[in-house]
């Protein structure tokens, strides 16, 4: 189960961004008649999988995810060599159907208890991480000058972004897709860096530093769009 980026960014792909009119209130300062907005970007999956708490979330449901996953494993197992047993046996069939049918309820239970579980945490993780998210942008955007921010969801390596399924993913994507940018228009970094800056002053055990770089052909940071 990959909730990790998974359920993650497809949740919190429900829009973050806002025009400028409601910072420029926040500031207190108009923006010169004449003068054009500034815009910036942000790649959601390079901050999701950069940012030290989703990372840190990310862990703690693959552990809580772990255990039952070997449960439920185990038990399937016993439901298959049950079964090959009770084909092998028909004159016993009628006791074999009793322990199947055990068996497999005790499969589904463990199933939807699992699934009530983790989704009710991956609820609780999701808004941490989104209204986040959103303050470390709205704070980069103030400080920086930026009337508008969008956010964007591709590939953060070279091999990602060149995959079939990426491109296919983007011609059929309904959202807007960056295809070229100026240097300075992306506040990726600048993101992950406030957010996890944040982090280690509450969190004393977290590791520091910014975000790591980018691969080779994917620009992360207003360079632009990624080109062969």
């Amino acid at each position: 189960m990959r909730w990790i980026a998974f359920s993650l960014v497809a949740m919190v792909l429900g829009g973050l961004g806002w025009m400028g009119g409601d910072i420029v209130a926040q500031t207190g300062a108009a923006r010169p008649a004449g003068t054009g907005s500034r815009v910036a970007l942000i790649n959601l999956s390079h901050v999701l999988k950069n940012y030290q708490k989703a990372v840190s979330f990310n862990n703690e449901m693959k552990d809580l995810i772990s255990p039952l996953t070997q449960k439920q494993k185990g038990k399937a197992a016993q439901y298959e060599a049950l079964m090959k047993e009770a084909q092998s046996k028909p004159d016993q069939r009628e006791a074999y159907e009793k322990q199947i049918r055990n068996l497999k309820r005790e499969l589904e239970d463990g199933a939807n208890e699992a699934q009530v579980n983790i989704s009710k945490k991956q609820d609780d993780m999701l808004i941490v991480l989104f209204k986040e998210i959103q303050e470390a942008c709205q704070r980069v955007a103030m400080a920086q000058g930026y009337d508008l921010v969008l956010h964007y969801n591709d590939a953060t390596t070279s091999q990602e972004y060149w995959s079939a399924m990426n491109i296919a993913r983007k011609l059929q994507a309904g959202a807007c897709m960056p295809l070229h940018y100026g240097p300075g228009v992306e506040i990726t970094n600048e993101v992950v860096n406030a957010l996890n800056s944040a982090f280690t002053r509450t969190a004393p055990g977290a590791a520091t530093g910014g975000a790591p770089a980018a691969a080779p052909g994917v620009t992360t940071g207003g360079a632009g769009a990624p080109r062969p």
